[in-house]
């Protein structure tokens, strides 16, 4: 992994943690999902379902369906925390399996940044590389 991608994910992981901790009131931004499938919410089986998809390359179409999600979204905590688990999965994706699927390091960064800001939280723009 080069610096620079390197540099991004850390980004990524620090602004995660960040917006998990403001507005999740979470040391972690990590999804956990129930044991028992029974147990699933709706936000848990649609943080499964992006995460399947993206796990089999289909990352730009998962998050196709988390931004209509957002969009027709009510604005609640649990929303915030399904989207942002996604980014962090997504985001521990190797630089080589986000090429191999047209994604970039860049639009996780993007995504969290996006979603920071559709949540109430502004200033973290923090400048990337380049």
């Amino acid at each position: 992994m080069d610096y620079e991608q390197d540099y991004i994910m850390r980004m990524v992981r620090d602004m995660a943690k960040m917006i998990a901790k403001m507005l999740l009131g979470r040391a972690v931004p990590e999804y956990a999902l129930p044991e028992h499938e029974e147990d699933f919410t709706k936000e848990d089986s649609l943080y499964r379902r992006w995460s399947e998809m993206a796990d089999r390359g289909e990352i730009n179409e998962a998050e196709n369906e988390l931004s209509d999600y957002l969009e027709e979204g009510t604005g609640e905590k649990e929303e915030l925390r399904a989207a942002l688990g996604f980014y962090v999965h997504i985001n521990e994706y190797s630089d080589d399996f986000l090429d191999e699927h047209d994604y970039s390091r860049e639009e996780i960064y993007q995504g969290v940044e996006d979603l920071s800001a559709r949540f109430g939280v502004s200033g973290l723009n923090i400048k990337l590389p380049g």
